[in-house]
């Protein structure tokens, strides 16, 4: 189904994004940047989003 296809476009997308805000950053400065935390806690949360919303028929489909 062409919309968990986006719906899975926005998790992989996301899930770049959190790797790209925590580029560099250490446990000490993760947890003493609210900006960052506040740029990943978005992120994570648009992934639980856009999972949320995929079919039963795909969740779980592993790529299968």
């Amino acid at each position: 189904m062409w919309r968990d296809d986006a719906y899975v476009l926005d998790m992989l997308l996301a899930a770049r994004k959190v790797l790209e805000f925590t580029r560099g950053v250490d446990g000490v400065r993760f947890e003493r940047d609210e900006l960052v935390q506040n740029a990943v806690m978005r992120q994570i949360q648009i992934i639980g989003e856009a999972a949320r919303m995929v079919s039963p028929d795909n969740a779980g489909a592993g790529g299968r």
